[in-house]
């Protein structure tokens, strides 16, 4: 791979980086809105049915896989994906961590902004401080310290949606130009090119809570089944992201021809991967049994 192709991965995956970011916030801001009041018990108890069984099954299928290919026991495996989060669905250990955090913080200052703008400097100041990395505690990708933003952040939005929704609508230029500079504001402090993706770079965070508000913005002026259709893969978005990867080995050998053709491969790729999830997921969602795999609590009730 020569220095032009580093280079434009660097800037293709850093542009579409805020998928994983942006899923977090959604699920605290959907969180906050419908779940702030409920007790306790109930809470605790949808978050373990929906969130975290369908995650030990997802992680089972996963390190059974990878067992075979990388010739060790399933144990090993499931122990390094699922436990220690060395996989893609380890996002859901922070969204188990921002479960933790609801429970004990529940109705206790999480409205506040102050908190949002703490929480960033947290978030910054342990992300680039490079010598904590050696304690093995803090030297992981769902350290709850490095996403505490995100939480602040959507439950902020959460508790003042109504009002920022309107500001949203007036603002979104702003928005845009917002998003743009912090999106180049990345480059300025990054030390060189690489393919590789490191969600939790510290120049990153503006980036991601600006995409943020820049999709929420589009996704609300969108009307009618439009709108619909963008509700219903949002409440999809944890079980793609852990569904996807168990498609994507079989990527190329659909659209191996257009291996070439980067823009092409994206674009068909992309609709591949979100038609062969959303299909599935509509059918689980059919069936009592099958719907909790969906972890399916954005827009609706867990129970719907």
């Amino acid at each position: 791979m020569d220095d032009n192709q580093i280079k434009t991965l660097f800037w293709v995956r850093h542009l579409f980086s805020f998928g994983i970011p942006g899923v977090l916030i959604l699920w605290q801001v959907q969180d906050t809105i419908l779940h702030s009041k409920e007790k306790a018990k109930d809470y605790l108890w949808g978050r373990i049915r929906y969130i975290f069984i369908p995650y030990l099954i997802f992680g089972l299928i996963y390190s059974m896989y990878e067992s075979q290919v990388n010739e060790e026991s399933i144990y090993d495996s499931f122990l390094n994906i699922v436990i220690q989060g060395n996989w893609h669905g380890a996002f859901i250990l922070v969204i188990l961590q921002f479960t933790i955090l609801n429970l004990l913080l529940r109705k206790r200052f999480r409205h506040y902004k102050t908190l949002v703008i703490i929480s960033l400097v947290v978030s910054v100041g342990y992300l680039a401080n490079q010598q904590i990395f050696q304690y093995s505690f803090f030297n992981n990708s769902t350290n709850i310290l490095g996403w505490l933003f995100f939480y602040f952040l959507g439950t902020y939005i959460g508790y003042h949606s109504h009002t920022l929704k309107e500001l949203i609508k007036n603002n979104k230029p702003i928005i845009v130009l917002a998003t743009i500079f912090a999106f180049f504001l990345f480059p300025y402090f990054n030390e060189g090119y690489s393919a590789e993706v490191n969600l939790l770079e510290p120049a990153l965070l503006p980036f991601f809570a600006c995409c943020f508000f820049l999709i929420y913005s589009l996704a609300t002026s969108l009307v009618g089944l439009k709108q619909d259709l963008t509700k219903r893969i949002a409440s999809y978005g944890s079980f793609i992201l852990l569904f996807f990867p168990i498609i994507a080995p079989y990527l190329f050998s659909f659209f191996g021809f257009l291996e070439e053709q980067t823009a092409l491969l994206f674009i068909f790729g992309l609709l591949f991967i979100l038609g062969m999830s959303f299909g599935v997921a509509e059918i689980l969602n059919q069936y009592t049994l099958t719907r909790f795999l969906l972890a399916k609590a954005f827009f609706t009730d867990d129970t719907k």
